[in-house]
């Protein structure tokens, strides 16, 4: 199965170097969804961050960008 990065950018990077396996690049937006949802949760945020100028760009195993996700999109936590 391929490897996928989830990296997140803004100001700073916050890097995935350990990557997923998934079985194609749909589940891949799949899971992307599915973390950036997780993080920008009302309750507390992963990070308790302001998530609307955050980037989560997907890479693949040779760190090639495939997409990319405004994590302003999925942020609960904005009035």
């Amino acid at each position: 199965m391929p490897l996928y990065f989830f990296h997140l950018f803004d100001n700073e990077t916050l890097r995935d170097n350990e990557g997923t396996d998934l079985i194609d690049l749909d589940a891949a937006r799949v899971h992307a969804n599915r973390v950036a949802q997780e993080l920008t949760f009302k309750s507390d945020g992963i990070l308790r961050e302001d998530w609307a100028a955050w980037t989560m760009r997907v890479h693949d195993h040779d760190d090639k960008e495939l997409f990319s996700l405004p994590l302003g999109d999925f942020d609960s936590n904005r009035s």
